[in-house]
C-alpha cells in the first residue's frame, strides 16, 4: 500500500510528461508551418517589389519628361515640408 502512491504519482508524471512531449511537437509544427508561411510571404512582396520596380521604370521611361517635372515638384514640396517643420519645432522651443 505504500507503494501505490508513489506509482500513481510516477503515471501521472509519464502522463505530464507525454502532454508535454505532444504541446512541444505541436509548437514545433506550428512554428514551422508559421515559418514557412512567412517565408511564402517575404517571398511573395519581394516579387511584388521588383515588379513595381520594373513597372515604375518603365514609367519614367515612357514619360520621361512628365517625370522630370513631377520629380521636380517633388522635391520642391519636400524642401517646402521640410522648412514647414523646422519653423513648427522652432517656435515649439521658444
Amino acid at each position: 500500500m505504500g507503494r501505490k502512491p508513489e506509482g500513481q504519482a510516477e503515471k501521472m508524471f509519464k502522463e505530464f510528461g507525454k502532454k508535454v512531449d505532444t504541446f512541444i511537437a505541436e509548437l514545433n509544427d506550428v512554428k514551422e508551418n508559421a515559418s514557412d508561411e512567412f517565408k511564402s510571404r517575404l517571398k511573395e512582396l519581394e516579387r511584388s517589389k521588383e515588379s513595381l520596380e520594373e513597372r515604375f521604370k518603365e514609367f519614367k521611361e515612357n514619360n520621361k519628361d512628365k517625370w522630370e517635372e513631377v520629380q521636380s515638384d517633388l522635391e520642391r514640396a519636400a524642401r517646402e515640408f521640410k522648412k514647414a517643420i523646422n519653423n513648427l519645432l522652432a517656435t515649439r522651443r521658444n
